[in-house]
């Protein structure tokens, strides 16, 4: 059963955690055509660029997905030429059985497991231990 972290790393190494900050930015940023009845409604000095870049810091749920984001990309870099890079991939990008997994890096199955296993224990304990259950 996959949990938060296996998603997460799903979602990272298939590049849907960017679209979903896509999404995401083009929902909060989206322009709002608001009907203003005489001199009522008040006028906003702020530039669109500008309005959008204060949404878009203003927005917690923005700002966790690129900070996983930058977090796994910095990741990804450090572990660059090792085995646990090796299975993450094969398991989430290529999304394949923890048998073939063992069987692309050229460990045994339960072996690859647990590099696994301690790998997001690392990430659990070290990097994300508030927000990830």
């Amino acid at each position: 059963m996959a949990d938060k972290l296996d998603m997460l790393l799903s979602d990272y190494m298939t590049g849907m955690l960017q679209v979903k900050i896509n999404s995401r930015e083009r929902w909060i940023t989206r322009e709002k055509h608001e009907e203003r009845i005489g001199s009522g409604g008040s006028s906003s000095n702020t530039a669109p660029q500008e309005r959008n870049f204060l949404i878009k810091e203003g927005d917690k749920e923005l700002q966790k997905m690129l900070d996983r984001k930058q977090t796994l990309d910095e990741l990804m870099d450090v572990i660059q030429g090792t085995k646990v890079k090796e299975i993450v991939i094969a398991r989430f990008k290529y999304r394949l059985s923890w048998c073939k997994v063992g069987q692309r890096v050229f460990l045994d199955e339960d072996a690859a497991r647990k590099q696994y296993a301690g790998f997001k224990k690392t990430l659990r304990d070290g990097l994300w231990r508030d927000t990830l259950d």
